[in-house]
C-alpha cells in the first residue's frame, strides 16, 4: 500500500504537474470568473443561454478539477514539509557524528602532546585505532538512530577480519557484543552480502534485503527471517603493509526497518553516498589499525 501511494502521489509526473503551484494560482480564479460570467450574463448572452447543458458540464468539470488540484497541492506541500524536516534532522545528525570523530582525535592528541618525551614512540602513544574504531561504530549507531530514525534494537554494525588463504574469519569489532550474529565463516562461505562485497572488491548497498535474497547476495538468518524487511551495506577493505595483507569487511545491517525508501532510486543513491562516506572514515582507522598491528606482531597478518 505504501509503495502504491508513493507511486501515485510522489513518483508520478501527472500528479506532479497537477500539484504545481502555478495551477493552484491560475485555475481557481478562472473557475470563479467563469461562474460569475454564467451567473451574471447567463440570461443575456445567447451563446450561454442557448447552451446551458454544455456550460453546466464544463463548469462541473472545472470545479472538480479545481478540487483535485487543491487536494494534490495540499498533499504535496505536506510531503515537502516532512521531507524538509527529515533532511534537516539528517544533516544535523551527520554533522554531529563527523564532528564527534574529529573531537575524539583532537582531544587525545591534545592530552598526549602535553606529556610526550623526546625519545617516546609517538605513533604508539597517539595512535589508538581500536579505541577510535569502537568510538566510530558507537557514533554511527547514534547517527542511525537520530538521523535515520532507526530503532536501536534493529541495528547491527560489525567489522569482520580474516585470512582468506586459510579461510579463517572472525569479528574484529561488534558494536553490540550482546547481540547474536551469524558466524563470520558461514557468511564468507555462503551467498552473503559480505562475501559478494569481498569477491567484487566494491561496496554494496541493498535497500531491501528481500531483493538481496532473490538475487542471491544475502543470507537469511533467524533475525532477518523474523524481521522480514531491512537494509544492509557492506564495504570490503584490503590493506597491504610492507607485503602483509589485512582483510576486513565493514557491515551495517538494519532489520525490521528500511534505511531509506527502497523504491525511491534517488533517495537510495543519496543514502548510499552517506554510507560510503562513513565507510571511508572506518577505512582510515583500519589502515592505522593494520599498521599498528603490523608493528606489534612483527609483520604477521593477525
Amino acid at each position: 500500500m505504501k509503495k502504491l501511494l508513493y507511486t501515485i502521489f510522489v513518483n508520478n509526473r501527472v500528479v506532479g504537474f497537477l500539484g504545481h503551484p502555478a495551477l493552484s494560482l491560475v485555475i481557481p480564479p478562472l473557475v470563479g470568473l467563469y461562474y460569475g460570467t454564467l451567473d451574471i450574463w447567463g440570461d443575456d448572452w445567447s451563446w450561454v443561454k442557448d447552451k446551458k447543458d454544455i456550460h453546466e458540464i464544463i463548469f462541473t468539470t472545472l470545479a472538480a478539477f479545481t478540487v483535485i488540484v487543491l487536494f494534490i497541492k495540499g498533499i504535496a506541500e505536506t510531503a515537502k514539509g516532512q521531507v524538509a524536516k527529515k533532511y534537516k534532522i539528517l544533516i544535523e545528525s551527520m554533522i554531529l557524528f563527523f564532528n564527534g570523530l574529529v573531537k575524539k582525535k583532537k582531544d587525545r592528541f591534545y592530552n598526549k602532546a602535553k606529556h610526550i618525551k623526546p625519545t617516546a614512540d609517538v605513533f604508539r602513544l597517539i595512535t589508538q585505532p581500536k579505541d577510535q574504531l569502537e568510538f566510530v561504530l558507537d557514533g554511527l549507531k547514534t547517527f542511525l538512530i537520530s538521523g535515520f530514525g532507526i530503532d536501536a534494537k534493529n541495528i547491527g554494525i560489525t567489522i569482520i577480519q580474516g585470512e582468506p588463504d586459510s579461510n579463517r574469519w572472525w569479528y574484529e569489532i561488534k558494536c553490540d557484543t550482546q547481540k547474536q550474529h551469524t558466524k563470520p565463516k558461514d557468511l564468507m562461505n555462503g551467498s552473503s552480502t559480505a562475501k559478494y562485497a569481498f569477491d567484487t572488491g566494491d561496496s554494496i548497498f541493498i535497500p531491501d534485503i528481500r531483493k538481496g535474497v532473490k538475487e542471491g547476495v544475502f543470507i537469511n538468518s533467524d533475525r532477518s527471517n523474523k524481521s522480514e524487511v531491512g537494509s544492509i551495506f557492506c564495504k570490503p577493505v584490503r590493506i597491504t603493509v610492507s607485503g602483509t595483507e589485512y582483510v576486513y569487511i565493514f557491515t551495517i545491517a538494519v532489520f525490521g526497518q528500511y534505511l531509506c525508501t527502497p523504491y525511491d532510486e534517488e533517495e537510495c543513491r543519496a543514502c548510499e553516498k552517506i554510507l560510503d562516506e562513513v565507510a571511508d572514515r572506518v577505512e582510515l582507522e583500519l589502515y592505522l589499525n593494520s599498521i599498528k598491528r603490523f608493528r606489534e606482531s612483527g609483520g604477521k597478518a593477525a
